[in-house]
């Protein structure tokens, strides 16, 4: 729902495109709210989970040092890339970046919790 194309996608890293519309459930005032953009984040990180794993169900457990420079109007589009930094058992900690074209307007730290 907030993924239209994968870009590329590993057991590493994983990067999508998403254009904001009107009809996205979490665009409010025109913009794409704080919600939509972690839950692009979180569709982004299940992309290289599910490379890495089949099909699992993964929860995030943790946002840690989440910036974000503005949000995302109606009609840009937003180009996330998800990095696997750590992996313990079950859990992640996975870095986060968004840009609309050049500019970075949304970086985090997730910590994912996979159920196999």
């Amino acid at each position: 729902m907030f993924i239209d194309t994968i870009v590329e996608a590993d057991e590493c890293c994983a990067v999508t495109q998403f254009t904001v519309s009107e009809t996205c459930p979490l665009v409010e005032a025109g913009s794409l709210s704080l919600a939509g953009l972690m839950e692009n984040a979180a569709q982004t990180c299940a992309v290289r989970a599910g490379v890495s794993g089949g099909n699992r169900i993964g929860f995030i457990g943790a946002v840690k040092q989440m910036e974000t420079n503005r949000l995302p109007k109606i009609g840009e589009m937003l180009t996330t890339r998800v990095v696997l930094l750590q992996e313990v058992m079950n859990i992640s900690l996975i870095d986060c970046t968004t840009y609309i074209d050049e500019e970075l307007i949304a970086t985090a730290t997730l910590k994912l919790a996979i159920v196999n």
